[in-house]
């Protein structure tokens, strides 16, 4: 019977860290995040009734019980304080965030946090299955076919009008995430994570064709820190290596001279990318990108005081913009995309304290286990700047490493110590 529950325990949680970072893939409009995240807490209130209390961890993290007051408090906020337009679907948003502390109080008792590796290892699984489909995704669009539209519009009508994200009419890889900033930490994390020097290659050469600035700087930050902390250089040269090395010389010998004008295009576009002052100044995107940050002295001072301690609420983020400096103001509710800015004004001054107080307090006793939590971290927080990628599986996926490592598990060495239960 233990071993049973094992099974399923582990079961569950892998396949929601393989499916969590899929958003396009959905049933009844509702995504697999939602869909798991609702099945893993009903496991956990099951086993609670069943045995009449729930137990809570004595050692529990105070820091992580603040940043859930403060999210409730600006769920409340936002409730009564918002126009109609802005608390659309803050019922069911509210209800998540139900589930995900259910879902907390029941993975992080220590007999049963190990099952918190299952995850890890689903979203790394999620990220090679998502690498794969996005270079199939670039030979779908080299050809004039967009690969997403065909799959989840036309046939399994799982999308709208929108599958896939362009940019200035140039394809942004985006895999199963739909959007390039939910894609970006997925193959960020697949990077640092694999020890396969193949993969390794193949994320990388991914970043810098997916059309992603977020991506590809993201995998930049992340790729050099991690070289500088743990980089080793081995000076044994396999058979097996050697003639993967002359394959893939001629293969892309062969591409380089067979389609030169499109390497030549295609450099010129990352190039492009990359020019960072120029994109400023030409730019839209990166434009308002920028004002994001810049606007915060001014907003802060037309803001009202409770908004500036509590926020707008989840996902009103946008709210200061459109209200205040007249940004988007005929758009639907809209988040900002910039992580620190949305948390500011999601949840406020105090919100954005203690949020930010036990992300660091609990990455400082993190990268204490291994360097390469430098690394992930570094790069995670670097695209955070750039873009809004914290969504709801990467939260869930940091909830994980910091419940692991506070009972002494590294995710860079599962492989050699765990996984075995069930």
């Amino acid at each position: 019977m233990v071993e049973k529950k094992k099974k399923v325990y582990s079961t569950a949680v892998l396949l929601f860290g393989i499916l969590a970072p899929m958003p396009i893939i959905n049933l009844f409009s509702i995504t697999m995040y939602v869909w798991c995240i609702m099945i893993l807490g009903m496991i956990a209130l099951v086993k609670w009734v069943n045995k009449g209390r729930v137990k809570l961890d004595k050692q529990y993290d105070r820091a992580f019980a603040a940043v859930i007051a403060t999210w409730v408090i600006s769920y409340l906020i936002c409730a009564i304080r918002m126009p109609a337009k802005w608390t659309s679907g803050i019922g069911t948003s509210f209800v998540q965030l139900c589930f995900l502390i259910i879902v907390y109080i029941f993975f992080s008792q220590k007999e049963k946090v190990q099952y918190l590796a299952y995850y890890v290892k689903g979203v790394y699984i999620s990220s090679i299955i998502q690498m794969m489909w996005g270079y199939a995704q670039i030979l779908f669009d080299a050809i004039g076919q967009d690969l997403n539209t065909i799959v989840f519009r036309d046939i399994l009508q799982m999308m709208g009008e929108y599958a896939t994200q362009y940019q200035f009419g140039r394809l942004k890889v985006s895999g199963l995430c739909w959007n390039a900033g939910n894609f970006a930490p997925l193959i960020t994390f697949g990077y640092i994570y694999t020890k396969n020097s193949y993969l390794k290659m193949a994320f990388l050469l991914l970043g810098f064709l997916s059309g992603s600035r977020t991506l590809m700087l993201g995998l930049f930050v992340g790729a050099i820190i991690e070289w500088i902390l743990v980089g080793k250089f081995k000076a044994t040269i396999t058979k097996k290596k050697m003639i993967f090395l002359a394959v893939a010389i001629i293969v892309v010998a062969i591409v380089f001279l067979t389609n030169r004008d499109i390497v030549f295009r295609k450099v010129m576009e990352i190039a492009d990318l990359l020019d960072i002052k120029n994109r400023v100044k030409t730019e839209g995107s990166a434009n308002t990108h920028l004002y994001y940050l810049t606007s915060i002295p001014e907003i802060t001072i037309k803001n009202d005081f409770i908004s500036n301690l509590f926020g707008y609420g989840p996902g009103c983020s946008g709210y200061a913009q459109s209200e205040l400096m007249n940004l988007y103001v005929t758009s639907d509710k809209w988040s900002i995309e910039c992580d620190y800015v949305n948390q500011l004004w999601s949840y406020g001054y105090i919100g954005f304290v203690v949020y930010y107080y036990w992300y660091l307090k609990n990455l400082v006793k993190t990268i204490k286990i291994d360097k390469k939590y430098i690394a992930l971290f570094a790069a995670f927080l670097f695209e955070g700047l750039l873009y809004n990628i914290t969504f709801n599986w990467v939260l869930f996926l940091v909830i994980s490493i910091f419940l692991l490592a506070k009972s002494k598990i590294n995710i860079f060495k599962l492989d050699n110590t765990m996984l075995n239960w069930g």
